[in-house]
Parts: C-alpha cells; structure tokens; sequence
C-alpha cells in the first residue's frame, strides 16, 4: 500500500467492504489508465486488498509512461501474480499482450498548471487516448469500458443558482486555452456515446468532482491541493482570488468507492455525477478552514500569468449526487472530515519525506 498510514488503511478497507457485486471481477483483468494518479493509487490499493484479503484474484494491468514513479507507488504489488505495470502511452495505438475484460481510462492531466503548460497533452489523452482505448476495447470484446469524466463537461452555469445534474448543458467559450481540458472531456464522452450507438460497446462515464486526497502530486496546482499543502507545512493558506466560487467536492475514498459503484452497477450509457453534497463550501471558506487547523491566516496573493491561463472561470459548479445514490453509494465524508484527515495523512508522508 502507497501511504503507510492508519487513516489510509481504513479508506481502503471501508471501500473494500462495500457491498458490491465484486465476483464481476473474480478472475478477470483490467486495464486502468493514469494508475499512478490520485485516483488510480488507491484503486490499485483497493482491487489489492480484495485480491489478498478476499480471494478475488483480479489481474490489475496498472498502465502508465513513468515505471519509476509506478515503482514507488506500487512497491508493495511488483511480483505480485494480479498485478502488472503496463508502460503504456494512451495516445498511441494499444498493444498489451494479454486479454482485457475491462477498461478503466483515468490518464489525464488533471491540474491547471498542466492545461497552460501542456494543453495539446490535456486535450489529446482524452480525446486521441480515449479513442485508441474504446478501440482496442472493441477488438477485443471487453465487457465494460469506464470513462473517468469531469464536472467540467458543464461549463459555466447559465444561473447561479443552478446545480448541474446530470443533463445540465451551461456555457463553455472553446475560443480559449482553457477549454482544451473541458472540452476534450466533451468529445471524450460524445466518443463514448458514438462506440455504444455504433458498436455496442457498453461503456459508463462517472462525472468527477473536484477531487482531492492523500494519494495526490505534492505539486498539484488545484486551488484546493495548494490549501491542503500549505496546511500541512504549517503556512499562512494563499488564496490567488477573492474565493467566491462555489464547487462540489469529494475526497479520493468517496470517488473511488463512486467509479466502482459505476463500474459494477451503473448503467450503460449513463453519467454518474461523484460528488459530496452535503456542505457547498466557497474556496474563500474552505482557505478559512484549513487556516484554521494550521494556525496561521489566508493572505491574498494575485496569480502569475501561467496560472492564471489553467484557472476555472466558472462561479458556481455545484453537482448533485443523487443519481448515483441510487445505485446504493453513499459519500463518507463532507469537504471538512476529508479535508482534516487528508492533511493529517500528508503531515506523517511529508515529514518522512516519501
């Protein structure tokens, strides 16, 4: 397991105790893109305890460009019968040596430093890589493919006080540099929708929030992992806005608990909208708050023009989750429990300089 840590262990155990229809898993293999991600770090940690705890013996192809960094994060699992890291480029076409039954595509650059910085990468791994993943998925007679999407297929609310369900269509301007993630995200899943129409293929598409967690870059450049970070080096929190927006959040557990509920019981075709809704913090508060555990204060700090390029410019995007409660998935923790635990977490790694 990545993050030697007891907080951490019991996320991973509580998903795997779910009550899921895990014998859909039971001696096959999935490949999962962006393994050594935020997201798909405690995936791997959650399919390996189920394969050591339960005996379900799930072959987990864990692909990725950097077998140093996969290295680090899966240590525990190299040698390992179910577990194989895959060195694999989604944006070139898919040769694995060995069978598929299901795809989980979760490569992407997911923080605003990369949209400015790499926008022909952000937009091309969800759109060139999500075609050569559906692809192969369709030579190969895979039985569900698992489209990670984002919240930010939405775009702009129409109204502030609108929520985005899971038919809401706000405003998106693709005239800017920004939109290379929000729209590759789009076409990711107007792709998805055309290899079901025309090929049959059943695919599923969870709409992540802003998501966070222990498993996260150190250098991940979302407002929200900037807060967590200088809360666990005991810094004032920078806030590079006035912090008005309003977002839905979900802590790594409760989105990977979602993806599985997709994976297992969603329904073809359909997204599923991964979200807390408990509480709707603005960033403003959220800063307060973190501010608060550390001690210290929210000092105001303009962003320079790179970071300024990646940043949202949406008010509100605030994600209801009933959709997906109904296939029986329940969020464990608000904005706040997340967020403390998280930096709980991260103070023991940093200090141990992991």
């Amino acid at each position: 397991m990545y993050i030697k840590h007891e907080l951490y262990a019991a996320d991973v155990a509580g998903i795997a105790a779910e009550n899921l229809p895990w014998k859909k898993l039971a001696g096959k293999t999935l490949l999962l893109t962006g393994a050594s991600g935020l997201i798909g770090t405690t995936l791997v940690d959650v399919l390996m305890k189920k394969n050591r705890d339960d005996g379900l013996n799930v072959t987990i192809c864990a692909a990725g460009r950097n077998e140093k960094i996969a290295a680090e994060r899966f240590s525990d699992y190299f040698g390992d019968k179910n577990f194989v890291f895959v060195k694999l480029d989604v944006n070139a076409p898919i040769e694995l040596d060995r069978p598929v039954d299901f795809i989980i595509h979760a490569a992407s650059n997911t923080h605003p430093l990369l949209y400015s910085t790499d926008p022909v990468g952000t937009m091309t791994a969800n759109f060139i890589g999500t075609q050569n993943l559906l692809e192969f998925g369709r030579k190969h007679g895979i039985e569900r493919f698992v489209f990670l999407s984002s919240v930010e297929v939405y775009g702009n609310a129409l109204r502030d006080e609108d929520g985005f369900d899971e038919s809401y269509c706000g405003y998106i301007d693709c005239n800017t540099l920004r939109a290379c993630y929000t729209e590759g995200k789009r076409a990711g899943e107007a792709l998805c929708q055309a290899y079901i129409s025309q090929y049959g293929l059943d695919v599923v598409i969870p709409r992540l929030s802003r998501t966070y967690g222990a498993t996260m870059r150190l250098d991940d450049s979302k407002a929200m992992s900037e807060f967590i970070m200088n809360g666990v080096r005991g810094e004032d929190i920078v806030l590079k806005s006035q912090g008005l927006p309003r977002f839905s959040f979900c802590c790594v557990n409760d989105c990977v608990s979602g993806i599985l509920y997709c994976l297992l019981k969603g329904e073809c075709g359909a997204a599923y909208n991964v979200a807390d809704s408990s509480e709707i913090l603005s960033l403003r508060e959220i800063a307060e708050y973190i501010s608060g555990l550390a001690g210290r204060k929210v000092v105001f700090k303009l962003p320079n023009a790179t970071q300024a390029k990646g940043f949202s410019k949406a008010v509100n995007a605030i994600t209801p989750n009933d959709k997906l409660r109904a296939l029986g998935w329940t969020p464990k923790d608000d904005t706040r429990s997340g967020v403390k635990k998280t930096i709980e977490i991260l103070k023991s790694k940093v200090s141990l300089n992991v």
